[in-house]
């Protein structure tokens, strides 16, 4: 291996095992969670329960994106949205809302939509949706962008030019919904790949204005306005 080959190699390397290690992080505290209610001699299947192992699910993410970033000394801008980054706020989240809209209205008319855990738990518990929602904007955004925007991106970023950085990011984000999905593996990967889509719009309003709270904000108000719409549609 050429000495210009492994200094872009190796992040790539770098920032799988991240994703990785946040992964294992995440699904280890939320078992504990749950073994945890278990032991106090609580229905694990209860809103209360799986709000609570989401919510610290996305506390392993915080955690081993936070010691990354200090880790490898990465930038990442927090700074209150200027009149400029609320404009790529309102625009982002309404072009993240349509983009999700037409494709998932593609993958419908090929009858490729898997099955959504998310929705099997809101068919006995509606609330759960609300519940998410919620989360959404004030843990589970922050969370993922701050692990795959400020961590992933920005490590790749220092690297790679915009799209290849952005790319990878949002393929890593996405690859960690696969466990939302049930089904035939084409419908996963096709449903997945709307994620990804969306990372990359997120991850190029991120590299546009430099301000990680635009991504935040975008990713918690689609994610808010997709889950409150779900509920309506059952309720």
């Amino acid at each position: 291996m050429s000495e210009m080959q492994e200094p872009r190699i190796r992040p790539i390397f770098e920032v799988f095992g991240v994703t990785l290690l946040a992964l294992i992080v995440s699904l280890s505290v939320s078992v504990v969670f749950i073994i945890f209610l278990l032991f106090l001699g609580y229905d694990v299947t209860t809103t209360f329960a799986i709000g609570g192992a989401a919510v610290f699910g996305q506390v392993g993410f915080i955690i081993v994106a936070y010691l990354y970033i200090n880790r490898r000394n990465i930038s990442v801008p927090l700074k209150i949205p200027s009149k400029s980054d609320i404009s790529y706020i309102g625009g982002g989240t309404v072009v993240a809302l349509v983009t999700a809209l037409g494709l998932s209205q593609i993958i419908l008319y090929f009858d490729r939509m898997p099955d959504s855990v998310i929705e099997e738990m809101a068919e006995s518990s509606p609330m759960i949706l609300i519940i998410l929602a919620v989360l959404s904007v004030v843990l589970i955004a922050p969370a993922e962008e701050l692990l795959f925007r400020g961590a992933i991106q920005g490590k790749l970023r220092e690297h790679f030019r915009p799209i290849p950085a952005i790319a990878g990011a949002s393929i890593l984000f996405g690859s960690l919904h696969l466990l939302n999905y049930g089904g035939d593996i084409l419908s996963i990967i096709l449903t997945t790949s709307i994620i990804v889509v969306i990372g990359g719009i997120i991850g190029a309003l991120y590299e546009k204005t430099g301000n990680l709270t635009v991504p935040i904000l975008v990713h918690g108000i689609y994610n808010f306005v997709l889950l409150i719409s779900s509920y309506y549609a059952m309720v």
